[in-house]
């Protein structure tokens, strides 16, 4: 670590500190202090927005996740993902990419596994079968390689990556500078599972749910949105954070895309929302599934009017395509390592 990062890092906690002992109060001070020392006026200006508008989500959000999120957990993660990730991780890939002519991505999704405990009707994991495993040496591997070249954001899907669970906690202890987040069904996060993430607090969950009881249920099993509410409740008691993943598909895309939705989302305790459209893969996929092209338009324009309304920060893989750029890259497809990469659990590289 260079000077400038560790400095950066002890000025970060301090501020955090500072922020979470009374951040009505004390954030905006902040803000007027960088402001002095020469800070960007176009970012201070976005925080203005933020800050200056009490009655606003955004101001809501920010106040939510201070308030509600363990203070250490809080620090680690903006820490390794505001800094390690994307301050000092970009100007660390961008150097390797001019170095190497390549592209590096600033997130990698892993399948540590495809195994899975559930069945969901139409699911693209099941096309490569139960029974792919990346080893542990093989995981920690793509972790040391990918952080020689500064990424420092992965993302763990599958199968269930639970099921592999012990072997995720040791990354995160291994990699401790490092982010770390998971697509899981929540199924089997338990006492003891939510008791880890406590300790080792660069682990973040993003719970699927394919609407409320009846549509989830009926998509991934009986007894499923019960189990995913107990998991939620488990990690609120620990003021951990957390997210939730949803699939629209042509049965369930106006509950996704209603106003209650979202309410039960932020009530529920969720401070983000990745949203992903169903694809038919494989087999057994069901084409019906597939929304249609007003369906898509609908989330489109819902997502973005909630983005301005609910405290929740939402990302729709699909539609958000003209987000995936910055700086001197531009926005549009991510695939080959352009962003972001994805390794399944034989070990194949793949958009």
């Amino acid at each position: 670590m260079g000077v400038k990062e560790f400095v950066s890092k002890a000025v970060a906690n301090k501020a955090l500190d500072y922020a979470i002992k009374a951040p009505e109060e004390n954030l905006p001070k902040l803000l007027h202090w960088m402001e002095s020392l020469g800070w960007n006026e176009k970012q201070a200006a976005n925080f203005h927005k933020v800050l200056d508008d009490p009655e606003g989500n955004w101001y809501k959000l920010v106040m939510n996740v201070i308030h509600d999120t363990d203070p250490e957990q809080l620090k680690t993660c903006f820490v390794n993902f505001a800094l390690n990730a994307t301050l000092f991780g970009v100007a660390e890939q961008t150097k390797n990419e001019e170095k190497y002519d390549c592209n590096v991505p600033w997130a990698i999704l892993i399948d540590p596994t495809s195994a899975c405990n559930l069945h969901c009707t139409g699911c693209w994991a099941a096309e490569y079968g139960n029974r792919l495993n990346l080893s542990y040496e093989e995981l920690e591997s793509i972790i040391d390689q990918a952080t020689d070249l500064g990424t420092r954001f992965f993302l763990f899907s599958g199968g269930e990556p639970l099921v592999r669970k012990k072997d995720l906690m040791k990354l995160c202890r291994v990699h401790p500078d490092c982010a770390f987040c998971a697509f899981t069904n929540g199924t089997l996060i338990d006492e003891a599972f939510a008791d880890e993430l406590a300790e080792v607090k660069n682990f973040v969950p993003a719970i699927s749910v394919e609407g409320f009881e009846a549509a989830t249920d009926s998509r991934r099993g009986a007894g499923t949105y019960k189990a995913v509410e107990r998991a939620m409740a488990l990690l609120r008691e620990r003021k951990l954070l957390f997210g939730v993943s949803c699939c629209y598909t042509s049965q369930n895309v106006e509950v996704i895309g209603s106003s209650e939705y979202f309410d039960w989302m932020v009530d529920s305790g969720a401070k983000f929302c990745w949203l992903f459209t169903y694809m038919p893969v494989g087999k057994d996929a069901v084409p019906g599934l597939m929304v249609s092209a007003e369906q898509r338009k609908f989330m489109y324009e819902q997502v973005r009017a909630f983005r301005q309304e609910k405290p929740i920060f939402t990302m729709d893989f699909w539609n958000d395509g003209e987000y995936s750029g910055y700086g001197a890259h531009p926005g549009g497809c991510i695939a080959g390592g352009r962003r972001y990469l994805h390794i399944n659990a034989g070990g194949d590289l793949e958009p």
